[in-house]
């Protein structure tokens, strides 16, 4: 509930650098996501160099992917161009994020010729612990909160009312002013300073649920049991998608906790059965997130994935298998380089 966590003067100038959590957060998360899979190459004998070089393609890729599947979900809110260099606001998926990063490192490892899903498993982790730093950043932002807890739930101690002005709290005013008649067109909605201050006194925000906080509870121990299954696979690839399998389950249960993505029709599902003919079953469908029509596919797809990799027999995909590491130049003795002048 920090967006701004504070600011740096700049010498000779009425000017300060602005330092806002959400960013600050992301460069926490994925400077830790490097140095563990960097850590953890080197205790496989492998150089570190190639986590530093994927983390490179990765950081661009998944910054791209990131803000381009926000743009798609959200394409209303951006009234310019300019706005979409805006991350520092927020407005950034980690399902984009993810897999373009992931295509641009496979794109590299390619490149360097090395074993795709041997350096993935390595990464992994890391990607659960900076998902999980995300979400910090998402809480000091106010971006991704949660729904109302409904009254009696029994879980109103896990619950909070967000401070007048943030983002959380502007979506439910804005609510309460519509059902009042009054919209944000005409009055100035929750943004309105004038409105702001009468809303203080007759309406107080509703307690919802820290939708950030369990998610960052998620990444973190999803990061914990991932680095413990490593030491146990039988496959390479297994931890990659063993990861993509807990989270899209994950995900999928905390979005019904989230009140701030539209809720859409099952996979496409309802159009196909309308043009069957089964009105009334199209009906009947559940209404999803995009978030929760992903998560859907992506857990189907990594439980096929994993099934035919627990039957491969390929000698690159078993665990005993390691790729050379990069052999080092022994270092030139004073005498040897001494005779390489002279000659």
């Amino acid at each position: 509930m920090r967006q701004i966590l504070f600011r740096i003067p700049l010498p000779g100038s009425e000017h300060a650098l602005t330092i806002y959590g959400y960013g600050a957060m992301l460069c926490i998360g994925f400077l830790l996501a490097i140095l563990l899979a960097a850590r953890r190459a080197k205790r496989l004998g492998q150089s570190p160099d190639v986590i530093y070089n994927v983390a490179l393609f990765c950081f661009f890729g998944g910054l791209i992917g990131a803000r381009l599947f926000y743009v798609i979900q959200y394409g209303e809110h951006f009234r310019s161009p300019l706005d979409f260099l805006k991350i520092w606001e927020g407005g950034l998926t980690f399902y984009g994020g993810f897999l373009l990063a992931i295509v641009a490192a496979i794109g590299y490892l390619r490149f360097a010729k090395q074993p795709i899903l041997y350096w993935l498993d390595i990464i992994a982790p890391s990607v659960a612990l900076g998902e999980a730093f995300g979400r910090l950043g998402c809480f000091l932002n106010g971006c991704c909160y949660g729904d109302v807890c409904p009254a009696g739930s029994g879980a109103s101690w896990a619950t909070f009312a967000w401070p007048a002005g943030t983002i959380p709290w502007q979506h439910y005013a804005d609510q309460y002013l519509a059902t009042l008649s009054l919209s944000a067109a005409a009055g100035g909605g929750a943004t309105d300073g004038a409105l702001t201050g009468s809303l203080l006194a007759v309406w107080h925000a509703p307690a919802i649920y820290p939708a950030q906080l369990l998610s960052f509870l998620n990444g973190l121990l999803l990061f914990l049991l991932l680095v413990a299954m490593f030491r146990h696979k039988r496959r390479h690839g297994q931890i990659l998608f063993m990861f993509m399998l807990l989270y899209g389950v994950s995900r999928f249960l905390l979005e019904w906790l989230r009140a701030d993505e539209a809720r859409v029709y099952l996979l496409g599902l309802p159009t196909l059965l309308e043009s069957l003919g089964y009105t009334q079953a199209a009906a009947r469908l559940p209404l999803l997130t995009i978030s929760q029509n992903v998560a859907i596919g992506m857990v189907v797809g990594s439980v096929i994935v994993l099934a035919l990799l627990e039957r491969s027999t390929r000698p690159e995909l078993q665990a005993e298998y390691a790729p050379a590491p990069a052999v080092e130049a022994p270092p030139v003795s004073k005498k040897a380089k001494r005779r390489k002048d002279k000659s």
